[in-house]
């Protein structure tokens, strides 16, 4: 085997990850497992022993390599994720639970979290893996400086609203701001959207986000 692809849930890479490291390279489709330090460390360490690769594809995350590029320069400032879906979509644990309850009862646009992503992973590690994503692609910033924002909207069933805010040092008071807005269609509850699939198959083919961890 080259490559072993996880697609499922973090806890393959948690109890498996360093065994499947030893023998080939190995592509993290739940990104969330990396927001345990622990893990990250015995992942990288595995990867370094066996002589394999960590990959982590880009998923739903749009700019990957821009994001990538500016933060080798230094350039990069902040990096927000806000991604909206319907309170149906989110496979909550621990205290979020009861706030998508809330909302799905409320039936209004809920802003379930926003701080610091690196303890959101852990409570909805199916539903976050592109801000995941985003860490890894900006390690000067990584799961303690990417801001994540989750929200839970009624009145889009069928979507999956990605919006990605980049912001650069400044001079003199001015910097570079760039926002991009991805609606990926989905169906009504589905953890991921249809053009996922693409954009994973698209990193299979080596376009990995960034190309090695």
């Amino acid at each position: 085997v080259d490559l072993v692809v996880e697609v499922a849930h973090p806890c393959v890479a948690q109890e498996h990850g360093e065994d499947i490291l030893g023998h080939a390279d190995f592509m993290l489709g739940s990104p969330t497992a990396l927001a345990d330090p622990v893990t990250e460390r015995r992942l990288r360490e595995a990867a370094t022993r066996g002589g394999h690769t960590l990959y982590v594809p880009r998923g739903a995350l749009w700019g990957c390599e821009d994001i990538s590029r500016m933060d080798q320069q230094g350039t990069l400032a902040a990096l927000k994720v806000t991604m909206t879906k319907s309170p149906q979509s989110f496979r909550a644990q621990g205290w979020l639970r009861e706030r998508v309850a809330a909302a799905i009862a409320s039936g209004t646009r809920t802003v379930l979290y926003e701080g610091p992503l690196r303890p959101l992973c852990p409570l909805v590690p199916n539903n976050v893996n592109t801000m995941a994503a985003a860490a890894v692609a900006a390690p000067g910033l990584g799961f303690d400086g990417v801001t994540a924002c989750l929200v839970a909207d009624p009145s889009v069933p069928d979507w999956h609203v990605v919006e990605v805010e980049v912001t650069s040092t400044g001079d003199k008071g001015r910097c570079l701001s760039v926002t991009s807005t991805r609606r990926n269609p989905a169906g009504l509850g589905a953890v991921t959207g249809s053009a996922t699939l693409g954009s994973f198959w698209s990193s299979l083919q080596g376009g990995c986000c960034p190309p090695q961890c």
